[in-house]
């Protein structure tokens, strides 16, 4: 495999500069392949290494992310992407995967939500960002030991709310949809906390929560709200009965999950046994072990909340 310049650099974060004008930061992932849980995980250690050997950070403009695509670096197209409400077994899922050599998977990379919601920082057109969203995906799906075949994207829950424009970006493209009920999701939180259930956190107009709504300290009734228009959003979704999309819950258990998925998007489980042994350890570590989630109690039951999640379940 010819290798590029640019072979094992990615890019990871959008900002923008003193001069307002959009900046791309860049990462040489060397050797380091993408296995934790989550991408930010594989950043943040790259980083400590690239501050050890001195270097110092590379940036460019985002327009260099279409010139580095045409460049003709080998990469897959997503294989499948995978939306989910949280808590429902979807980095257990991503994770299941990383295993096998073939399979490339990036999962809830920052970068991705930031060129989604870059209209929040500034001004942007819509096929401007359709170009470096499809642009960065490309590159992060670059081949990288030459035998990848299968590429699988988690985005982060609240894309949920951005299926439209992500389904006419990639209207072939197998979208695979979790859930699971409320309550549960709710106490898992609880535990510890997801960025998009503290209030101020994510755009409410985003999350469809009344901006004037003012929740004080109940992070708990924010969230069910929160979790309503992902139930929503998704029912919706499941309305539309497009062939490339498909609905799995977390209560038929994380084992049949995996088995649809794969199914469902053609990603083959090569390795039963090592499949079956990530799925000993939590989803989030792969050295801590798995552990059922504690009991939802009364105070995590909201009666609108669940009657959105049972329309997905009909």
């Amino acid at each position: 495999m010819n290798k590029s310049l640019l072979t094992n650099w990615i890019p990871y974060r959008l900002s923008i500069s003193e001069d307002e004008e959009w900046m791309l930061h860049w990462m040489d992932l060397e050797n380091r392949q993408m296995l934790d849980p989550f991408f930010d995980e594989t950043i943040t250690y790259c980083s400590c290494r690239r501050r050890e050997k001195k270097r110092l950070p590379s940036l460019s403009t985002p327009d260099f992310l279409l010139h580095a695509v045409a460049s003709g670096i080998p990469h897959l197209s997503p294989t499948a992407f995978v939306f989910h409400v949280s808590r429902c077994g979807s980095t257990l899922l991503s994770q299941a995967f990383t295993g096998d050599t073939k399979n490339i998977i990036i999962a809830e990379a920052p970068l991705l939500d930031e060129i989604l919601r870059a209209s929040e920082k500034k001004e942007i057109t819509e096929q401007t960002r359709k170009q470096w969203f499809m642009a960065a995906v490309a590159l992060m799906g670059q081949l990288r030991n030459g035998t990848e075949s299968a590429y699988i994207i988690k985005l982060d829950s609240w894309h949920l709310h951005f299926y439209d424009i992500l389904r006419s970006w990639y209207p072939d493209t197998p979208f695979f949809f979790l859930s699971r009920r409320p309550d549960e999701v709710l106490a898992s939180h609880e535990k510890q906390a997801g960025i998009h259930t503290v209030p101020g956190m994510v755009n409410k107009q985003l999350l469809k929560i009344d901006p004037q709504l003012n929740y004080g300290g109940n992070f708990s009734r924010f969230t069910a709200d929160v979790l309503k228009g992902f139930y929503q959003q998704t029912h919706l979704i499941q309305q539309l009965q497009h062939p490339k999309n498909a609905f799995a819950d977390y209560a038929e258990g994380v084992s049949t999950i995996i088995d649809r998925f794969s199914k469902f998007s053609e990603v083959r489980i090569r390795d039963q046994e090592q499949l079956n042994n990530r799925l000993n350890y939590h989803s989030k570590s792969i050295t801590l072990p798995f552990q059922k989630d504690r009991k939802p109690e009364l105070r995590h039951q909201y009666p609108d909340c669940m009657e959105a999640y049972e329309k997905i379940k009909k």
